[in-house]
């Protein structure tokens, strides 16, 4: 029997050890770097959505992001030139919740944090795509008062956004 090579098992694979040695050493120094999939954030993290404890980093583009994102979230596209700039005015949150599409504008996002936050770092390592198809609630942007935001937040309207947009 002879297996075959599946590059996107393979790069899972690189990930997860690219990011076992960050948190390796970053842990050392006090600072937690913890990748949950997004069940796992759902069923454990879910109140950063709401409690505001947490910066919530949605790293795709505007166009993505308006498409609809999670509650609370905000954007900072990861391919952005002023990437570092950008993030280095939210260094003062007490822990940052980053996500993408899957994962490659998450580790870009994570990446930078590591050198310039001391707080604890959890990004969905499955992205919105993993959200969308576990069926979990998010927000769509619209031109909405905040209340009217805030209300809409947890119905489902996944049916507006088409996975290759994502």
């Amino acid at each position: 029997m002879n297996p075959k090579f599946h590059p996107k098992g393979f790069l899972f694979l690189i990930v997860a050890v690219v990011f076992g040695i960050m948190v390796f050493q970053n842990n050392a120094c006090g600072q937690q770097i913890t990748a949950v999939n997004s069940q796992e954030f759902f069923d454990n993290y879910l109140h950063l959505l709401e409690d505001g404890n947490a910066l919530i980093i949605d790293g795709r583009t505007q166009r993505m992001f308006s498409g609809g994102h999670l509650k609370n979230a905000i954007n900072i596209d990861a391919d952005d030139p002023d990437l570092l700039t950008l993030l280095q005015q939210h260094l003062n949150e007490p822990q940052i919740v980053v996500y993408c599409t899957t994962v490659r504008r998450t580790i870009k996002i994570v990446s930078t944090l590591i050198d310039i936050y001391d707080g604890n770092i959890i990004f969905i390592s499955d992205g919105i795509r993993g959200w969308l198809q576990n069926g979990y609630p998010h927000i769509v942007f619209t031109i909405d008062d905040k209340n009217s935001l805030r209300k809409n937040t947890f119905d489902t309207v996944k049916q507006n956004i088409q996975p290759e947009e994502l």
